[in-house]
């Protein structure tokens, strides 16, 4: 019996051992390969390939949460139609952008898709229509060129002043075409053809070829970046007419500028100084690249003191500003700036219709302290000082628009708390 049993556990065995070694040689299912993210590291941090591409990508953004106090100041020259704000004002601002990068390599070079949607409201000084979402930027770059609204070729100076955004300048970027050419040890040019249309909101004038028709403004700026920091000229001409209600003019406009920025390592990592200078004749609102965007370089149509409703993007005039970082620690730095514009508009502007002499000069001071607990969250205080005074020389009317002599000045401080987060 046990001779037996040996034989069919041993039999038994046997067989299973074959028939595992048959199911082995089989034909299995195989689970389907998993596509994880993988990390694209070839344009910076954030970027990762889109699975199944090869493009990178990268998502971002940022919130913002003002809030604005201007403490009550005398009323110095409520005249006329000048309707100087002299009451204390306040008010909340809240900003959101989101924004994608996709770059992918070709034998031509990088092509580069870029768009940031942005969305805004707010209250009293810092009132924002946010019910339209606001288009920043939405560009393709391929060989050197770029096709769409991208940001300013004339511009220069970095955007540190919490003002930066909230009187003129160009938050929404500027629609063009444009190429830039990089020579090698550090130097690059750029040549562009803006669209008139963009500097309407700037300056409250339409240049265009004739009524109704969109113009050019060309752009065009020399760079040199180094180590040490960065070296601009830039200039900007236009051959389209005035137009202003029913009266239309062909007349040329140009402006021309210069910026510096050296960066200060001696003091600090991180530590930078900026310096620009702007004359234009007629495309005066490009003053607002070399002064910070800040109320010394508005049109005074939308002076934020309350000045008199007189624009001065067709006369004449130059800007001076400076500004400088400096780091006290990793994640406490101070932001200090000054700006200086000087404007004159010219009688005889407008060929045939009646228009006034005047001029109008102001300048702001303004200091920040920001403080970043961690990587892209700033939590800031920012002091400015702005001063504008306005003088005018006769009663005329252009276009429906009643002007009044006499003169005006004001000034004023404005506080600013700041929670910005970028992702």
């Amino acid at each position: 019996m046990s001779l037996n049993k040996s034989l069919l556990l041993g039999s038994a065995t046997a067989l299973l051992a074959v028939a595992g070694a048959q199911a082995a040689d089989l034909p299995g299912r195989k689970s389907a390969p998993v596509e994880y993210v993988k990390v694209c590291d070839a344009y910076g941090a954030g970027f990762f390939f889109i699975p199944g591409t090869q493009t990178c990508l990268k998502v971002g953004g940022y919130v913002r949460v003002d809030y604005d106090y201007r403490p009550a100041r005398p009323d110095t020259a409520n005249t006329g139609a000048f309707n100087a704000v002299n009451s204390t004002t306040s008010g909340f601002y809240n900003r959101g952008a989101i924004s994608a990068d996709a770059r992918t390599q070709t034998a031509y070079g990088t092509v580069q898709t870029f768009m940031r949607l942005r969305l805004e409201t707010g209250s009293g000084p810092l009132a924002r229509a946010g019910t339209t979402p606001s288009l920043e930027a939405a560009y393709i770059r391929f060989a050197g060129f770029s096709f769409g609204q991208a940001s300013q070729p004339f511009a220069f100076m970095s955007s540190w002043a919490f003002n930066t955004h909230y009187w003129t300048g160009w938050p929404n970027g500027v629609r063009q075409l444009a190429y830039t050419h990089t020579f090698g040890g550090g130097f690059s040019a750029t040549v562009a053809a803006t669209d008139s249309t963009n500097y309407n909101a700037v300056s409250g004038t339409t240049l265009a070829n004739t009524p109704g028709k969109n113009g050019i403004v060309w752009v065009g700026n020399v760079r040199y970046d180094q180590s040490w920091g960065s070296a601009q000229i830039m200039g900007a001409w236009t051959n389209g007419g005035d137009v202003y209600s029913t009266a239309a003019v062909t007349r040329s406009g140009y402006a021309v500028g210069a910026g510096l920025a050296v960066n200060l390592p001696m003091l600090a990592a991180g530590d930078r100084i900026e310096l620009s200078a702007v004359y234009a004749d007629r495309l005066a609102n490009l003053l607002a690249d070399a002064t910070l965007n800040t109320p010394s370089a508005a049109a005074y149509g939308s002076n934020p003191l309350g000045g008199p409703a007189v624009t001065f993007a067709n006369g004449s005039g130059y800007s001076l500003a400076a500004q400088m970082r400096h780091y006290w620690s990793p994640t406490i730095r101070s932001q200090v700036y000054a700006s200086y514009t000087s404007r004159k508009l010219h009688d005889g502007v407008y060929s045939g219709v009646a228009t006034v002499d005047a001029k109008g000069t102001a300048y702001s001071l303004g200091h920040g302290l920001i403080w970043s607990p961690t990587a892209g969250f700033d939590i800031g205080l920012e002091l400015t000082y702005l001063r504008a005074s306005y003088n005018q020389a006769a009663v005329r009317t252009v276009a429906g628009w009643t002007t009044r002599p006499g003169s005006y000045a004001d000034s004023a401080f404005i506080g600013k708390l700041r929670v910005q987060r970028d992702f």
